[in-house]
């Protein structure tokens, strides 16, 4: 099964660099990748590959909260969205902080608007490696995989999981989900 999950969490990654590609292009025609279809999605953080606001590390500017507003509505109606499990943490939400979007933060936005399992969890690329980073990740991992994996079960399909940019956070943590929910191996 490890193989399976390194094999969907690969191809969840390119699927998601290509949707990220197509959004900083101007192309927003899609905003997710559904891992599960009709059930689970994976996506970048809101305006994360935005033509005109997007950057990793970038604090949004009032201007951008109409956008972050339609992310939201497209999201809830165009893929029919009940359910939130974001991986982002504190420093991620405050580059929304400048934004009026009717709620205290971006998580409380989307708990107005979707049943919502916050797990906070700051992104492994951003930190300093050393070699007790890799032992601590897998840890991390692993206790992310149970809690989102638990999350998903409880709550209301279909279900959207996004981190920041879909790399080291969403894309293994949507693979252990469709390996233990999914998969051919499970039918």
């Amino acid at each position: 099964m490890n193989d399976a999950v390194h094999e969907k969490a690969s191809e969840i990654r390119e699927a998601l660099a290509k949707l990220g590609k197509q959004l900083s292009a101007g192309d927003d025609g899609e905003l997710l990748v559904w891992v599960i279809p009709n059930r689970l999605a994976c996506a970048h953080r809101p305006l994360r590959h935005h033509p005109v606001f997007g950057d990793s590390g970038r604090d949004l500017p009032p201007e951008a909260a109409p956008e972050v507003l339609k992310w939201v509505r497209r999201i809830k109606e165009d893929y029919g969205i009940q359910s939130m499990i974001p991986l982002i943490s504190t420093k991620e939400i405050r580059h929304y902080a400048q934004l009026d979007l009717g709620a205290e933060d971006l998580i409380d936005l989307y708990r107005k608007n979707f049943e919502v399992r916050h797990i906070p969890w700051e992104d492994p690329a951003h930190r300093l490696v050393k070699s007790s980073e890799t032992s601590r990740f897998k840890e991390e991992l692993a206790r992310v995989k149970a809690d989102a994996l638990r999350a998903y079960d409880e709550l209301p399909k279909p279900v959207l999981l996004h981190c920041s940019a879909g790399i080291d956070r969403s894309s293994p943590v949507a693979a252990h989900i469709w390996v233990e929910r999914a998969s051919p191996e499970r039918s």
